[in-house]
């Protein structure tokens, strides 16, 4: 992980996943880390969580686009 990424949020494999797509469309440079191996998750039938990853002087764009998205969620 780059020291200037910050975490953003974590959520279920497909909302993170299109939490990404969107900030990608708006040019908000981001990655993710599983929160549980992919072993774990099979195993236990487990959905996988993902942790999405910022830029720091992005954070407050990827926020506002994250609360567009997910409204009431911190």
């Amino acid at each position: 992980m780059n020291e200037d990424h910050l975490l953003l949020t974590e959520k279920d494999a497909m909302w993170a996943e299109m939490l990404m797509q969107a900030l990608k469309n708006n040019d908000v440079d981001c990655f993710s880390l599983p929160v549980y191996g992919a072993g774990l998750t099979l195993k236990t039938g487990m959905s996988e969580r993902l942790k999405i990853y910022v830029p720091a002087k992005e954070l407050a764009k990827a926020e506002a686009l994250m609360l567009e998205l997910f409204p009431g969620e911190e």
